[in-house]
């Protein structure tokens, strides 16, 4: 999802907010960029990423907003129904992707409440939420865990602007979101895959943003949406290679990922509703679903000429999911629980069934030798030569899903295979 940003306007202290640098541009006319600034891009896509597959695997909290579209200057109020007593945390990404933590804030510092109806801001906070630029989609999550969590002051540290903010850059009464509440939300999404229960319950919802004046409609807005949503989006590994690659295997009968494995891959791939084009110009949609190897042409707009449904999505990635299972029912020789199966097939519709075939990873498990598949899974979090947080967080995620129940293995000093390596080149000499 994307987001405008909403500016907290004080009923003293005036508008309290910090105008965000990267320009919104269209999906099909990506705008020439230096490496500084296409990472920072990429960045602040994956944050708006990350902080949705965090929501997809919580789950458990329903936001309304006073209304779903809203003028320059207009208000919004987001009301969040809670389940339990815990501690709250609201965060908004705007148009284009800056975080900006809502509550807790200044004037309540404190992010525990009580279960029932929240509403944001409450009276009792003197200042109200209006949109402003940059306009597009906006997106509020809230986030409600049982272990003390304050996005707003992380460990006791004022969270500002940044390390390099202004003066006049500091957010007065709200905070941006740091890299530790980054790294909070991140975690207590995982945390979500183990067995003992989910430690967190969260939701999203989106509101659109307009000029003063003007179209204010979801088409005039998809630009800068779109660009977000899909920056540094991969094709899977699975959807790559061709189907024939698997001709000459015994047919298997599929076992079916559980649904902890699903959530990971919905969340690891995000849900995009309209025809896109991937890192690879490749003409996708829904959960990365690949209409072709080429950017998207008139009978791929035939096929898909408006929306697609979450449901219609779901079903497009089991079926891409199956490829997957195959791959892994035929070239995993050792027994493996559910969710051991599960983690393996994520992994494989991540980085392609070549790649399990030829990685030392799938040796490990073959052979039985857990102790090392952590280490083995954290190896695979680059693409085209770069680094990807997403994928570093999928792997952690996929290792907590494989060792459900049970502890999971330290470092082992016995294994030697640990270069980092790219889903696209794969294991060199295997």
């Amino acid at each position: 999802m994307q987001w405008s940003r909403l500016a907290a306007v004080g009923r003293v202290a005036g508008v309290v907010a910090v105008q965000f640098a990267i320009t919104p541009c269209h999906t099909q006319a990506q705008p020439v960029m230096s490496k500084a600034a296409q990472a920072k891009a990429i960045d602040l896509a994956s944050l708006l990423r990350d902080t949705e597959a965090a929501v997809g695997l919580a789950g458990g909290l329903t936001l309304q907003v006073n209304r779903s579209t809203l003028r320059e200057g207009s208000t919004l109020v987001v009301t969040i129904d809670l389940p339990r007593a815990g501690y709250l945390n609201v965060v908004s990404i705007d148009a284009s992707g800056a975080p900006t933590v809502l509550f807790p804030n200044k004037v309540q510092a404190d992010a525990r409440v009580e279960a029932g109806r929240f509403t944001l801001p409450t009276p009792a906070m003197g200042f109200e939420i209006r949109a402003a630029a940059p306009f597009g989609r906006t997106t509020v999550s809230a986030f409600l865990t049982e272990a003390p969590m304050n996005l707003f002051t992380d460990d006791g540290v004022r969270n500002v602007a940044g390390a390099a903010a202004s003066a006049a850059a500091v957010i007065d009464t709200v905070a941006r979101l740091s890299a530790i509440g980054r790294n909070l939300i991140d975690a207590f999404g995982t945390k979500s895959l183990e067995a003992n229960g989910p430690p967190m319950a969260a939701g999203m919802v989106a509101v659109l943003t307009c000029a003063s004046s003007g179209p204010c409609d979801a088409a005039a807005a998809a630009p800068p949406s779109r660009f977000l949503q899909i920056l540094g989006a991969l094709t899977p590994g699975i959807l790559r290679e061709e189907e024939s690659t698997a001709k000459g295997l015994p047919s298997v009968s599929l076992r079916g990922v559980n649904g902890k494995g699903m959530a990971l891959t919905k969340a690891s791939e995000g849900f995009v509703a309209q025809l896109y084009e991937d890192a690879a110009r490749y003409c996708s949609i829904a959960y990365g679903h690949l209409m072709r190897k080429a950017r998207c042409g008139p009978e791929d707009r035939h096929t898909y000429p408006r929306r697609i449904s979450e449901p219609d999505g779901a079903k497009l990635l089991a079926q891409d999911m199956a490829r997957a299972e195959r791959a892994v029912m035929q070239l995993v020789t050792a027994k493996i629980t559910d969710p051991q199966y599960a983690a393996l097939c994520d992994f494989t519709y991540n980085v392609g069934s070549g790649n399990l075939k030829r990685s030392t990873l799938l040796k490990v498990v073959n052979s039985g030798d857990h102790s090392r598949v952590p280490s083995q899974l954290r190896r695979w979090t680059k693409a085209g030569g770069i680094e990807y947080r997403g994928l570093k967080t999928r792997r952690e995620r996929e290792i907590v899903l494989f060792f459900e129940g049970l502890a999971i293995p330290k470092a082992v000093a016995k294994d030697l295979d640990i270069a980092p390596l790219d889903i696209e080149s794969g294991e060199p000499g295997t």
